[in-house]
């Protein structure tokens, strides 16, 4: 049986646009207390974002679904009966809802100001971190975020997260990006694609459908932005 998914890409048009005050409002009276509790206004915009989005989409796909967002020991929100998982970077974020398993995702803009080598060896698996260094020096931390992408979106359809580590999942960019996973004994199929300067990677426990959704931050459908790329 094949996973629907519904990914929501919320791509900011100008500086100036903001989670609104209905958004805000449509946030439980746990989460408004939340969200004041961020120090960082661009971040509390984003979550107020993300939590507004779905809520409305819940609601919208699934009316007679009781809306209670649960939070697990590790801090992680989840619903009864609904898998959720979303990502950010930068001003971006992607909303990934699918009601048959869990899934994860992962967006990575290409924009991050660190040394992308060095964390490879650091956190990639030997082989992964010798095929890079093969690559010419140019398109190597693009490949860079393409491996991160598709390890954290696995991460988070485990459940685990970044905490469960990225050198127990790893690919193999010689054989079709095949997965080798140390994480678990299941079967993950990944679809991603580039974004920005970077890449989107979307993991489930089975095949998938997507239905690709265009926003702005008011959360409005745009069309979709063709510098982007995006082809999942």
């Amino acid at each position: 049986m094949a996973y629907h998914v519904a990914l929501f890409l919320v791509a900011p048009l100008n500086k100036e646009e903001r989670a609104n005050q209905a958004q805000l409002a449509s946030l439980s009276p746990a989460e408004q207390a939340t969200a004041a509790q961020f120090l960082q206004e661009e971040r509390r915009q984003q979550w107020v974002m993300g939590r507004a989005l779905l809520r409305r989409e819940v609601r919208r796909r699934y009316p007679d679904h009781p809306l209670e967002i649960h939070t697990d020991e590790h801090g992680k929100p989840w619903l009864e009966g609904i898998h959720f998982n979303m990502s950010h970077s930068a001003d971006w974020l992607v909303l990934a809802l699918c009601q048959e398993g869990a899934v994860g995702i992962d967006l990575e803009l290409g924009r991050r100001r660190r040394d992308l080598q060095r964390l490879a060896r650091r956190f990639f698996a030997p082989e992964e971190v010798q095929w890079l260094a093969e690559q010419p020096a140019e398109q190597r931390d693009h490949l860079f975020y393409r491996f991160w992408a598709r390890k954290e979106a696995v991460l988070k359809a485990n459940g685990g997260g970044l905490s469960a580590g990225l050198e127990r999942v790893s690919f193999d960019p010689r054989r079709a990006w095949q997965l080798e996973n140390h994480l678990d004994e299941k079967s993950y199929v990944i679809s991603d694609s580039p974004c920005d300067s970077g890449w989107l990677a979307l993991a489930t426990e089975a095949d998938h459908r997507i239905a690709l959704h265009w926003l702005d931050t008011r959360l409005e459908n745009i069309a979709p932005l063709p510098h982007v790329g995006i082809s999942l």
